[in-house]
């Protein structure tokens, strides 16, 4: 396990985006898109999809947390089309605030999000499921691609 995996992705979302906020602060100008108010749909879609999906895992009552022992294998709602809703959401709502802030600290924060997370922590994740649920994950794997 790496040490990364033990900061949780909506904090690693956090800190990546108080970085932005102070390189945006000391270089205001490094604007590379026209700010959009219309960054707030692609933000609350994003947290949308990322509150059902955790929804989901309350309703069949397993454990949100990356490193919490899974009991459910969720496979329903937007985990038919992807395996990780809840990061998507979180990537999703990134680009929302990339889009209404406009400059490249802000853009750079969901390729690093999406870096972050694609490199350590889904990773970690695939793994314990595998051994959790063995072959019923591995077909689920098969069926459903990572992210979209």
């Amino acid at each position: 396990m790496n040490k990364l995996n033990f900061i949780s992705p909506p904090i690693v979302a956090l800190l990546l985006l108080g970085i932005a906020f102070a390189i945006h602060r000391s270089f205001p100008n490094l604007e590379i898109l026209p700010a959009t108010a219309g960054g707030f749909a692609w933000l609350g879609a994003g947290l949308t999809l990322s509150a059902s999906a955790a929804w989901q895992f309350r309703q069949v009552k397993t454990t949100v947390l990356p490193l919490g022992t899974p009991q459910q294998l969720v496979t329903l709602g937007a985990y038919l089309w992807t395996r990780n809703p809840m990061y998507l959401g979180l990537l999703t709502a990134l680009i929302g605030f990339a889009l209404y802030m406009g400059t490249l600290p802000f853009w750079l924060v969901p390729a690093a999000f999406f870096l972050v997370i694609n490199r350590f922590h889904i990773p970690y994740e695939e793994a314990r499921l595998t051994d959790v649920f063995g072959a019923d994950y591995s077909r689920y794997q098969k069926r459903v691609n990572r992210w979209i």
